[in-house]
């Protein structure tokens, strides 16, 4: 029997944008996929140690070889299987979320273009892209808990500083990709929309018929740190981690998530953000998933 032909779909982030919620219920819908012919590919197999995507596939820099243990289309076959599809998702391939050590990032996922396109090449295929974006101001307050809950404190005034709102450039990265060699179908979406568009974004990962094989997990995943968390670990850094505070302060129990911005930065950053939006709307090339308004 001849085997389908294969498409690949690329789940690329962003990261905060609930990537582990999504990547969890792939998971567990892993095996009625596969069974489909739908393979699902997640951090768990991409960030054991020589298997990030760039390895897998040869295109790491400075590796011999590029890192490959095989050639990128063996590599294909001994993941894809019997199946005709494959979903990846990897929101570290197109970058980090923050510099190591709370350095300045102004310019957030400029090589996520590039680094689609080598893996494009070095495949010899067209890659389907998926991607979240996130209101700037929330993106950035997040970027700055997921910092303290990896051991590094560092005053809120001085993150804001060396990440500033302007790196949050979702039109940008959008261009990038859409630019990029090798880009079949992107496709676009709000996390403030995720839970309203999982169906649709399902569909655009593993494939309208299998869609409805991945149900969503019923729980949030990496909850983000309460206010109070972040004052008390500000205050007395050698009492307490911050996972330990977001446990004891925890939001779900009712105490208020950390905001580091006014009212009034809200205000100017969700206007950018509404442009934002709109352009990438009416970018050709470019499907920006919507939920049904009543």
């Amino acid at each position: 029997m001849t085997q389908a032909p294969l498409t690949i779909a690329f789940h690329i982030g962003a990261h905060k944008t609930a990537t582990s919620h999504m990547q969890r219920s792939m998971k567990l819908a892993r095996q009625a996929l596969a069974e489909t012919g739908v393979r699902y590919y997640g951090p768990v197999y991409f960030r054991q140690p020589g298997h990030s995507i760039q390895a897998l596939f040869g295109f790491r820099p400075g590796a011999v070889d590029g890192g490959a243990q095989r050639s990128a289309a063996e590599q294909l076959a001994l993941m894809r299987k019997d199946g005709h599809r494959l979903v990846l998702s990897e929101e570290n391939f197109i970058g980090p979320l923050n510099q190591p050590h709370g350095r300045s990032m102004g310019h957030r996922y400029k090589s996520a273009g590039a680094r689609v396109a080598d893996l494009a090449r070095a495949t010899s295929q067209d890659i389907d892209v998926c991607l979240a974006i996130r209101r700037p101001t929330s993106f950035i307050n997040s970027a700055y808990c997921q910092m303290l809950l990896g051991g590094r404190l560092q005053p809120v005034e001085m993150f804001q500083k060396r990440n500033p709102l302007s790196s949050v450039d979702w039109v940008d990265l959008v261009t990038q990709l859409r630019g990029a060699s090798g880009v079949g179908k992107l496709t676009v979406w709000q996390y403030e929309d995720y839970h309203a568009l999982f169906p649709q974004i399902m569909a655009s990962l593993v494939g309208a018929e299998a869609s409805a094989l991945v149900s969503p997990r019923p729980k949030y995943i990496n909850r983000g740190l309460s206010a109070a968390a972040v004052t008390h670990v500000m205050a007395q850094p050698d009492q307490m981690t911050a996972r330990e505070a977001r446990k004891m302060f925890a939001v779900e129990d009712g105490h208020p998530s950390f905001d580091g911005f006014a009212p009034e930065e809200h205000a100017i950053s969700d206007a950018t953000y509404a442009r934002q939006i709109k352009a990438i709307a009416l970018m050709e090339g470019v499907t920006l998933l919507r939920p049904a308004r009543a």
